[in-house]
């Protein structure tokens, strides 16, 4: 469930339709729209099983990218990490400061066969069309890899220096796990005793018509992230012909495990990063909601069932499991003697795996189906504190792009390449600079997947000035001084 997402560009045809085949170089007067068009034609889809990479293209996005920035690529340090991620090193003039760490991702996710007749614009082809960039990656996650590098180019382009080193680090597995792009650059970075001021990720956006009985948007925060799980359900059996079927056969005792699942949710728990939403939000209720959450022990029944009405807001509420892979039978007349089905669990910080297992357990309640971890075991992330210099500058840049806003401290209830990050620092952001709604976010890995030019420019100046109020000399020490003096850091954030 990832609230990120938005729309894209402007018109614009660019004739060729294979990624592997655009080698031209790449102006320094493209515009940023231009820019990401090309870095789609890149299908550089990544899966859990490494020999599915097609590396070639990732190495070919290196390339377009040192084309595209030529400002970045001669005057920052880059250094390719595990032959596929890309880490970029702004030097800053005070060594003494910790660095601060932007962190996007080069790869995406496949398109299913499923969709390919579904799409208005082939995926890979990185269409310009009624202000928007059509294709896959344009909203997850290419445009801030692009919005990113854009930034600092134009940045370059003035001659600014900075107080803070600043890295980008663009992992090439995010979506199946982040362990080898993401997971090696941190790994880089701890080799070199590096200790992070901050880490800026995806993560949830400026959000509208999301929580029930709220007008107007929100900046949504990402301070905390639920951990993820997966788990494998085995039921195996005698096989035999399908015309003499037994009482339970696999597939039966399978799917009666997963209605279980379903029939017994976790139970809904507010965690304090919770509270602090609401507690932002209170202004924004009525006076009935704001008298509930002051008194929240005595109204702890009546607002989780409020909260457990919707999808957005019971994910924020309690661990969430869903079926996500089944598998079974090979041919219509032969039973199968084994039914598979993967689960995704998405953890509320409290619980752990211990209690997941416990749980599951004790919903299915049968012997029969064989309950194991499949792959890799996320834990839910620490929380980041809101109180800090860090967070107000990251507030004050958001209120410079929506002024409107209010900026909302939240549980995240993805994953990122984030959680690689946690060994380097408490101060860890997942936040996209972009306008999502109902409509928008459902575009998120799905067909005619694209992103609106605007939002692309947005995100370009919210970079840029992240950069200047976390790095920059005198914007960094305005920034210090009014938050040492207890000064509001801009519209709607109080």
């Amino acid at each position: 469930m990832k609230y990120l997402l938005a729309l894209l560009f402007t018109i614009f045809t660019l004739s060729t339709a294979s990624a592997g085949s655009d080698s031209t170089a790449v102006s320094a007067r493209k515009t940023s729209a231009e820019k990401l068009a090309g870095v789609i034609r890149y299908k550089t889809v990544s899966a859990v099983d490494s020999a599915q990479f097609n590396y070639g293209e990732f190495k070919a996005l290196h390339t377009y990218l040192a084309d595209a920035f030529p400002l970045v690529h001669s005057h920052l340090k880059v250094e390719v990490i595990n032959k596929y991620s890309l880490l970029y090193t702004w030097q800053g003039q005070q060594e003494q400061l910790k660095p601060v760490l932007l962190s996007a991702h080069l790869d995406v996710v496949p398109v299913e066969s499923a969709s390919q007749g579904a799409w208005e614009e082939e995926p890979f082809t990185g269409e310009l069309k009624d202000g928007y960039v059509w294709g896959r990656g344009t909203m997850d996650d290419k445009y801030r890899v692009v919005a990113i590098l854009e930034a600092v180019e134009q940045l370059l382009e003035k001659g600014y220096t900075l107080n803070r080193t600043v890295y980008l680090a663009f992992g090439h597995d995010e979506e199946v796990g982040g362990f080898e792009g993401a997971g090696m650059i941190s790994r880089h970075l701890q080799e070199q005793n590096v200790q992070l001021e901050a880490v800026f990720d995806e993560g949830l956006a400026v959000v509208e018509g999301v929580i029930p009985g709220i007008d107007g948007a929100l900046a949504l925060v990402g301070t905390a992230a639920k951990g993820n799980l997966n788990l494998l359900l085995t039921v195996n059996g005698d096989g035999g012909h399908s015309s003499i079927p037994p009482t339970d056969t696999p597939i039966d005792i399978l799917s009666e495990a997963i209605q279980q699942l379903k029939a017994n949710p976790f139970e809904p728990r507010m965690i304090p990063t919770t509270l602090e939403t609401f507690e932002t939000l209170a202004g924004k209720m009525g006076k009935k909601h704001q008298f509930a959450l002051k008194h929240y022990s005595l109204f702890k029944g009546k607002i989780l069932r409020k909260l457990s009405e919707e999808r957005a807001t019971d994910a924020l509420i309690r661990t969430k499991l869903v079926p996500t892979v089944i598998s079974a039978g090979e041919k219509y007349n032969v039973l199968p003697r084994e039914a598979t089905a993967i689960v995704n669990v998405r953890i509320l910080n409290g619980e752990n795996e211990k209690t997941v297992m416990q749980h599951v357990r004790q919903a299915i309640k049968d012997d029969r189906v064989k309950i194991e971890r499949y792959g890799v075991y996320t834990p839910p992330s620490p929380v980041t504190a809101t109180d800090t210099w860090v967070y107000s500058a990251l507030k004050s840049t958001i209120l410079g792009v929506f002024p409107d806003v209010l900026v909302v401290p939240a549980l995240f209830p993805g994953a990122t390449d984030s959680k690689h990050y946690t060994n380097l620092t408490n101060n860890i952001f997942r936040f996209a600079p972009q306008v999502v709604n109902r409509e928008s976010a459902k575009l998120i890995h799905n067909a005619n997947e694209r992103l609106s030019v605007k939002v692309l420019e947005n995100s370009v100046s919210f970079y840029n000035a992240l950069i200047r109020n976390t790095c920059g000399e005198q914007e960094l020490e305005q920034l210090v001084e009014k938050y040492s003096k207890g000064i509001p850091l801009g519209v709607g954030g109080e």
